[in-house]
């Protein structure tokens, strides 16, 4: 039978194999989100260089059916595919991105349960829009956006990484709720 000093060690050693998760889940989100921030970035520029030049071909157009320039061009392109022209949020869905990944770069870096909490619920909802988007990319337009399965893959990567984080702080919790009930202190 482990004597109270042990399973003291025990719990403190869990506890700090859970803060180095927590921060290797930081940093891991931090760079896929500045990734996919990297990812908008460039998917706008190239927007906006279409704008100026119909002519104009971007390095992720390979061929005819591997064109990231025709989806950019496409009703879908902007607004999500919801929102009609004249409307405030008829943007280039780079720019959502920018902003969306500009969040999350942000929120990586902070541990509170409010940017844990809106961190996932902001994920999730990006990998529904992502489904939402591969649909029309695939069935509807019959393209393949590099830059748009790209960030596909960058959603999915925060999904597993921002699940990772909210139940390993909930783990944290659970062992500082029981050494408390049981008068230990963790440092």
């Amino acid at each position: 039978m482990p004597s109270k000093s042990q399973d003291k060690d025990v719990i403190i050693n869990k506890f700090r194999i859970s803060r180095s998760s927590v921060a290797l889940c930081n940093h891991l989100l931090f760079i896929s989100s500045v990734i996919g921030c990297g990812l908008s970035i460039y998917a706008y520029s190239v927007e906006k260089s279409l704008e100026k030049n119909t002519n104009y071909e971007a390095y992720c157009d390979i061929n005819p059916q591997i064109s990231c320039t025709r989806v950019f061009r496409s009703t879908y392109g902007k607004g999500l595919g919801i929102f009609q022209e004249g409307s405030v949020f008829h943007q280039p869905n780079s720019f959502f991105g920018i902003i969306f990944y500009t969040i999350l770069t942000v929120f990586a870096l902070i541990e509170s349960p409010v940017a844990v909490n809106g961190s996932l619920l902001l994920i999730i909802i990006s990998n529904f829009i992502s489904c939402y988007f591969a649909y029309l990319l695939y069935f509807v337009l019959r393209d393949l956006c590099v830059v748009c399965i790209s960030t596909y893959v960058v959603n999915v990567a925060n999904l597993i990484l921002i699940t990772k984080k909210f139940k390993t702080l909930r783990l944290i919790d659970e062992m500082v709720i029981q050494s408390v009930s049981e008068g230990k202190k963790i440092k």
